[in-house]
């Protein structure tokens, strides 16, 4: 019988032991996609690219900025 150690930073967390044959499968699959892709239409595009450039050049509002804005408009 094999004897291990289990390392102290692992002592209280989930440890899950499986043969090395399934681990090297496990490694090698696509993982699967959790959310579906979608194409983006050319206005989507145009508009995110706008959106970069404005970020770049710092052309944008902060939360605190638009927070301050809304409250003084009530």
């Amino acid at each position: 019988m094999a004897v291990i150690t289990i390392p102290k930073h692992l002592h209280n967390k989930e440890l899950v032991l499986i043969p090395k044959e399934e681990y090297e499968e496990l490694k090698r699959m696509e993982p699967q996609r959790v959310f579906k892709e979608v194409s983006m239409t050319k206005a989507q595009k145009h508009d995110l690219e706008t959106a970069r450039r404005d970020y770049a050049s710092g052309d944008f509002v902060t939360i605190d900025v638009l927070k301050h804005d809304l409250e003084r408009r009530s």
